[in-house]
């Protein structure tokens, strides 16, 4: 059967993009607007999912990607800036004074038309709107459907007085999309336009196992999912849709299956979609490159692009759920490895887990019994050792074993010399007939330090001196190892 995720990655192609899609978002550069000082998203497939933890600026990327398109006719309303980022006595500053967003809007000529929306003090406004191109722009936050039993709206508290004007069958798409979601079988469902004294709305009713029952009756996951499917397959084919936390009230089967939805109303409707979420089957069945992983540190937001699940998943737990699970020989290696992954990519580091485990034949066996477990896993053996990268073996830098590598790098030796005054080459050569796996417990005992304490010194002055190739090289390979 083949995967609509590549296929959705085709029509999004520099040659078919413009046909399929339009005019549609891709950039979105914001400065200045709540926590983000300076934030760049490059689009990179018609579904962007923006994951990470609370507080991480995903709602805001929302609400100011709604604002980037002026309205094509009456019947649907634009957003505006204003609409969403409001300042006040108890906000008196979510935007700084000179923030500035960048649209990016794809061309028939295959290039990218670029307006800036930027604050007017004088006027007090946005200005810049005016440059926009056209689009049918939904946006759906979290308040976008409360069940009927809590809104306590006119069809409910009139059940048995409403009357019902016109019912009519929702499209068969629509119908199977919700029981391929929730996991159900519905005989029928329909929309009924009802009355009450001056008073009309909408109500969907379903037939199940022969029971009929509406909204009012309806579960909050039911009742939203069957309110998304109805409004993205009725928008205007090439809409944006912006959706908060579509998983909400959905169990995890259903969450997954909803990804594979949005792919699919992608591929027939041509939408460009935006969506915001915590759960990890919603990320599993979309593309990787739908997937922008937002990542928070002292020094700003990073947007991390083509994230894996498990490594999303890792860093939303903060570490407590590891993406991968890396095999080293001992704790020098390991140490080296953590400061190799700690320069070229922090955010991976994260969410690894490092285990000593002795020589090479153990590394096999445990390497064997935790596949066996499902776990991710991967080795890293000593630069001495063979590699093996189809079965997510590979080794460290260098081609010798890791203590006598750091041992004879100029800048472990220059770092005991300004530090200890201590000579590094004298030692090593006192110590060619001794196991080199005991050389760092005679170095620390001969300067009076904690030998975990050495080890970390000499592998961060170790890898400072690797060049980046070197360091981008293993971490590259841990992380493809992830999606094998």
């Amino acid at each position: 059967m083949p995967d609509h995720r590549n296929r959705l990655q085709g029509l999004f192609s520099v040659e078919n993009r413009y046909a399929n899609f339009g005019n549609l978002l891709m950039r979105i550069k914001i400065q200045g607007f709540r926590c983000h000082d300076l934030t760049i998203i490059d689009i990179e497939n018609p579904i962007t999912a923006f994951c990470g933890l609370n507080g991480t600026g995903k709602s805001t990327l929302l609400q100011l990607a709604a604002a980037a398109y002026s309205k094509i006719d009456s019947e649907n309303r634009r957003y505006y800036i204003k609409d969403f980022i409001v300042s006040g006595i108890l906000d008196p500053a979510p935007f700084k004074t000179d923030a500035v967003v960048e649209y990016g809007y794809w061309q028939e000529e295959r290039t990218i038309k670029t307006v800036y929306i930027k604050r007017s003090e004088s006027e007090k406004r946005w200005a810049g709107y005016r440059s926009q191109p056209q689009r049918t722009v939904y946006f759906a936050g979290m308040g976008l459907y409360l069940p009927k039993i809590e809104i306590r709206d006119f069809v409910l508290r009139n059940a048995s007085n409403i009357s019902v004007l016109r019912t009519e069958p929702l499209a068969e798409s629509s119908k199977n999309w919700a029981c391929k979601i929730l996991g159900c079988s519905y005989d029928a469902m329909e929309n009924n336009e009802v009355k009450h004294n001056d008073r009309k709305g909408e109500v969907v009713t379903v037939i199940r196992a022969g029971n009929k029952y509406s909204e009012a009756n309806m579960g909050c996951g039911e009742g939203r999912t069957q309110h998304i499917i109805r409004r993205l397959q009725t928008l205007p084919d090439k809409s944006l849709v912006l959706l908060e936390e579509p998983e909400t009230s959905l169990h995890p089967s259903a969450q997954h299956e909803f990804g594979k939805y949005l792919i699919d109303v992608c591929i027939e409707k041509k939408h460009q979609i935006l969506i915001s979420t915590h759960s990890e089957y919603l990320l599993s069945a979309l593309p990787s490159a739908s997937r922008i992983y937002l990542d928070r540190s002292i020094v700003g937001l990073r947007p991390i692009k083509g994230i894996t699940t498990a490594q999303a998943i890792s860093l939303m737990t903060e570490g407590h759920d590891k993406a991968l699970h890396i095999l080293v020989e001992d704790e020098v290696a390991g140490a080296v490895l953590t400061e190799i992954l700690r320069k070229a990519d922090y955010a991976f580091l994260k969410s690894v887990k490092i285990h000593s485990t002795g020589d090479t034949k153990t590394i096999h066996s445990v390497m064997k019994a935790l596949k066996d477990t499902g776990l991710p896993v991967a080795a890293v053996r000593d630069g001495d050792k063979n590699d093996s990268p189809a079965d997510n073996i590979f080794k460290l830098p260098g081609g010798l074993a890791p203590e006598k590598e750091l041992l004879g790098s100029a800048n472990v030796i220059d770092f005991f010399r300004e530090k200890y005054e201590f000579d590094v080459p004298g030692f090593s050569a006192t110590m060619k007939d001794i196991d080199h796996h005991e050389w760092f417990a005679h170095l620390a005992e001969r300067i009076s330090i904690n030998k975990n304490a050495l080890i970390q010194q000499s592998a961060e002055c170790y890898v400072e001196n690797l060049s980046a190739n070197n360091r981008d090289t293993i971490t590259s390979l841990l992380k493809e190892s992830l999606r094998k």
